[in-house]
């Protein structure tokens, strides 16, 4: 069984389904959170990507899922320390723990019907953006600051994005 969703403003705290695209709060134009209400422990999928929480996850079917393989990145011991634990990001699609939230997030675009993608950025979130937005088929918009390092603006043009 699904957990209960619901999209509730950061500042006014409305709440609104998750049937339909939002880019921020209607009412006062705060960021929306994700809320979940679970009734039962989720449940793991046999696969080794971050997909294997589908049950917690904004998908019906495995064809709406967007992916390129994020997830199942190791978990490595410090040298330096032995109770701490380095989670290895880079070995994610685009080199960065943004691909986790933008393979939700292209995902769930693209099954309310989002006919187009475009973000802000810096760095790593346009690059991850730019990289599910091609594989979604979707274009992809990026707004980047003139001294955005040369590599972060070609990753994104490689993926097609403008």
């Amino acid at each position: 069984m699904r957990p209960a969703v619901t999209l509730r403003c950061s500042s006014c705290g409305r709440a609104y389904a998750p049937d339909r695209l939002y880019n921020l709060c209607p009412n006062c134009s705060a960021p929306l959170l994700v809320e979940y209400e679970f009734r039962e422990t989720p449940s793991l999928r046999a696969r080794c990507d971050m997909w294997r929480y589908a049950d917690v996850l904004p998908v019906d079917a495995e064809s709406d899922i967007v992916t390129l393989g994020e997830g199942c990145t190791p978990l490595l011991r410090s040298a330096r320390h032995e109770n701490v634990w380095i989670k290895d990001e880079s070995k994610n699609p685009t080199r960065s723990f943004k691909c986790r939230g933008m393979a939700v997030a292209v995902t769930m675009a693209r099954k309310l019907g989002a006919r187009s993608l475009a973000a802000p950025t810096a760095g790593n979130a346009g690059a991850a953006l730019s990289a599910y937005g091609a594989r979604a088929g979707l274009p992809v918009f990026v707004a980047m600051p003139r001294d955005t390092p040369r590599s972060i603006v070609d990753e994104c043009r490689g993926h097609g994005a403008s």
